[in-house]
C-alpha cells in the first residue's frame, strides 16, 4: 500500500497546482471587458471577412489524403520486417494493400477527388 501512497500524493498535488493556476489567473488577471476583447485575434492583424468560402469538397479531399497517406505509412513496418515475418506477413501486407487499392479506386470512381 505504501507504493501507491506516493502516486496518490503526486495526483493530489498535481490537481491542487492545476486548480490554483486556473483560479489564480481568474482572480489576479485584468478585467477590462469591451468590444476589442471580443474580436478574434489573428497575429495582431485586424480580421477581415473571408474573400471566398472553401467548398466542403476541399475538406473531403484533404481527409481522403490523410486516410490514404496514413494507410500507406502502415505498410512501412511490414517492409522493414519482411525477412522476419516471411510469407505469412507478406500475404497479410498484400491483403491490406488490396483493400487500400479497392477503397482508393472506389473513391476515385465516385468522384471524391474532384475539386470542381
Amino acid at each position: 500500500m505504501s507504493d501507491y501512497a506516493a502516486i496518490l500524493v503526486y495526483l493530489v498535488v498535481a490537481a491542487l497546482v492545476a486548480l490554483a493556476m486556473s483560479y489564480g489567473s481568474q482572480l489576479e488577471g485584468p478585467r477590462a471587458p469591451g468590444g476589442l476583447k471580443r474580436v478574434a485575434y489573428e497575429s495582431g492583424i485586424v480580421p477581415e471577412q473571408p474573400v471566398q468560402h472553401f467548398s466542403v469538397r476541399f475538406y473531403r479531399v484533404a481527409m481522403f489524403f490523410l486516410v490514404f497517406d496514413v494507410s500507406v505509412m502502415a505498410l512501412y513496418p511490414w517492409a522493414t520486417t519482411m525477412r522476419a515475418v516471411h510469407v505469412e506477413g507478406f500475404v497479410k501486407a498484400l491483403g491490406f494493400f488490396a483493400v487500400l487499392v479497392v477503397a482508393f479506386a472506389y473513391v476515385w470512381r465516385k468522384g471524391g477527388f474532384r475539386w470542381d
